[in-house]
């Protein structure tokens, strides 16, 4: 048997996967400061970083030069995020160029959920939980280009659980460390997210109870439903991918942060190829991948909520 791909093939199979990327994009890619990058690494310090203005002196000749306060933090090239496969059948050949095929979105949807955890800064284990990692919102925050120095997120940035799952008081301190570092006081750009699972949207439907917010029947649809809602000034994130505390099954950890303060650099977006292996008996193979990195700013631009979990 043999299947061509040919220019066309190619062309619809990029398109194909461009579209399906941008109409599943997760949830998490919203919720970070995206910027475009060349080259091996990057400082985010100089792009990112806290600075302060300063009064000017009438008699000086020289140009005002603005230190930055925060550490040298780094995105860096890494290895790529991917999905794809061997073609071997006439039926699949075709699938993959129909953008409405599950062939299309379960590899495009595989790399978006890559591109979330990478945000998150978490990696799936085999026994299907996820542990911190490097990078993103609660990983280890490089302090220089590789191999450099690592920095985990500071138990001070941490909220006990206290026995408790995700409960007002807890909201309320994890918002007042965030905005006392300056952190979703300024404008739209520094909003406010927080990632929570499933098992927790009673708990939110009980703090807006308990603060007598008044939902509408669409907001407590979309609560319950798992979509991203803004309540309390914060965005919340729904998902099953989210760490529990380091020796334990039942505390989960519920990081909130500003938007501004976590930087997703773009080597290359999402994504597809497709080309005929010449080395396994020319059978058309299709690739999905992306090139980036994600990285704190600022480690006080991040609050971490321990919520206890019922069984």
């Amino acid at each position: 048997m043999s299947l061509e791909v040919t220019q066309h093939h190619k062309l619809q199979y990029a398109s194909n996967v461009m579209m399906v990327a941008q109409q599943t994009r997760n949830a998490l890619q919203g919720a970070v400061t995206t910027v475009p990058a060349t080259g091996e690494a990057q400082s985010v310090a100089d792009l990112f970083d806290a600075v302060e203005a300063q009064r000017g002196d009438e008699k000086s000749r020289r140009n005002v030069e603005t230190p930055v306060s925060g550490s040298r933090r780094w995105v860096v090239l890494q290895p790529s995020i991917e999905a794809g496969g061997y073609i071997t059948k006439e039926e699949k050949f075709r699938t993959a160029t129909d953008p409405t095929s599950h062939y299309v979105r379960n590899y495009t949807m595989a790399v978006n959920r890559g591109c979330g955890d990478l945000a998150l800064g978490v990696s799936k284990q085999k026994d299907g939980n996820f542990r911190i990692t490097d990078g993103g919102i609660l990983g280890i925050a490089r302090e220089g280009k590789t191999p450099g120095t690592g920095t985990e997120l500071p138990a001070s940035q941490y909220i006990d659980n206290g026995g408790l799952g995700m409960v007002l008081d807890k909201l309320i301190a994890a918002q007042e460390k965030l905005r006392l570092a300056d952190f979703g006081l300024e404008d739209e750009f520094d909003q406010l997210f927080c990632a929570i699972s499933p098992k927790q949207i009673t708990n939110l439907l009980n703090i807006a109870a308990q603060t007598q917010v008044n939902l509408n029947a669409f907001e407590i649809q979309q609560i319950k439903s798992g979509k991203p809602t803004t309540l309390l000034g914060v965005t919340w994130i729904f998902t099953n991918r989210l760490p529990f505390k380091k020796g334990t099954t039942d505390i989960r950890l519920n990081p909130i942060w500003a938007k501004s303060n976590i930087v997703y650099a773009e080597w290359q977006g999402v994504q597809g190829q497709m080309w005929n292996d010449t080395s396994a008996k020319n059978l058309p193979y299709a690739l999905v991948d992306t090139y980036a990195d994600c990285v704190r700013a600022q480690d006080n631009g991040v609050v971490v909520i321990e919520s206890k979990e019922a069984a």
